[in-house]
């Protein structure tokens, strides 16, 4: 099933959010990243399921703050190198996140959500 830009960008980066997550300490996502995630969330409440909306809403936000880590992390998806078969440890979470055919709004704001609470508990 191919994929587009938008969506690998998405999916990418819900991938790198859950496995940073699982990090006390992160290389890629800074600490203010983790903090000033509820302000992506919001800039994403008004995307309606629009991948193009949830994949520019990403991407804005990476600018806005001047995480050139995490877009830096993005950008073999802009070359098309990400991979499906990435993992063969991956967990329930990376399943989804790799093979959920429709990606909603709903379901990246649980994934930021989720990742979110599991850096909170890594770094306390």
């Amino acid at each position: 099933m191919p994929t587009s830009e938008k969506e690998r960008i998405v999916r990418a980066f819900l991938l790198l959010l859950h496995r940073e997550s699982k990090k006390p300490e992160s290389a890629i996502i800074p600490p203010k990243a983790w903090e000033t995630l509820g302000e992506l969330q919001a800039s994403l409440a008004q995307a309606n399921d629009d991948i193009k909306i949830i994949a520019r809403g990403i991407t804005t936000w990476c600018q806005k703050h001047q995480y050139s880590s995490i877009l830096q992390a993005l950008r073999p998806v802009l070359s098309d190198a990400f991979s499906e078969d990435e993992d063969p440890d991956e967990d329930e979470t990376e399943t989804q996140i790799l093979r959920i055919p429709n990606l909603s709004l709903r379901f990246v704001e649980e994934t930021i959500s989720q990742s979110q609470e599991q850096h909170q508990q890594q770094s306390s």
